[in-house]
């Protein structure tokens, strides 16, 4: 008579072992990838704050400098949502008058009543204060402004600047 040869496969002991470890390894793989996916978040959230604070404190910027004159009873200074309201000449001598603003959450740049967005649909303005500054010599505007993301997760950052106008 032969004997039969039982020890081919796996116990049940073996295999719970094995299963075990498998989703030990599995759950430590899974919550790595949910670390790294929320921290590209947070990162693409600051980025996108980042950029569209520099680009619209420049675009302010650089139209504060060119103005010639600020007018005072067009603007609502030390207050939020502010507006501030410039007036200059181009480079062809033509007058213009710029208005910066809020509506809906977006930062509105009025050129001679043509109005763009200056900033992007992933941020809304949830702080824009203007304060005019002005001497015997010199008129400057100091601009606060706080941007906050409209993704997950929720971001928001303050900027400043202070601006002196060239006469």
């Amino acid at each position: 008579m032969q004997k039969t040869n039982y020890s081919k496969g796996y116990s049940v002991v073996e295999l719970v072992i094995y299963v075990t470890l498998f989703i030990l390894i599995s759950v430590v793989v899974i919550q790595s990838l949910i670390f790294v996916m929320k921290t590209y978040a947070n990162a693409r959230s600051f980025r996108t704050l980042q950029q569209n604070g520099e680009l619209v404190m420049e675009r302010i910027t650089r139209e504060i400098r060119q103005a010639n004159t600020v007018s005072v009873a067009g603007s609502v200074f030390g207050s939020s949502p502010g507006t501030l309201t410039i007036s200059g000449t181009d480079s062809g001598g033509t007058p213009y008058t710029d208005v910066f603003s809020v509506a809906s959450g977006a930062l509105q740049l009025a050129v001679n009543g043509v109005i763009s967005n200056l900033s992007s649909s992933e941020v809304t303005v949830s702080n824009l204060t203007f304060w005019n500054i002005s001497t015997a010599g010199s008129e400057a505007v100091r601009v606060q402004l706080s941007l906050t993301t409209t993704n997950i997760p929720v971001v928001t950052k303050s900027f400043y600047t202070t601006v002196i106008l060239r006469e």
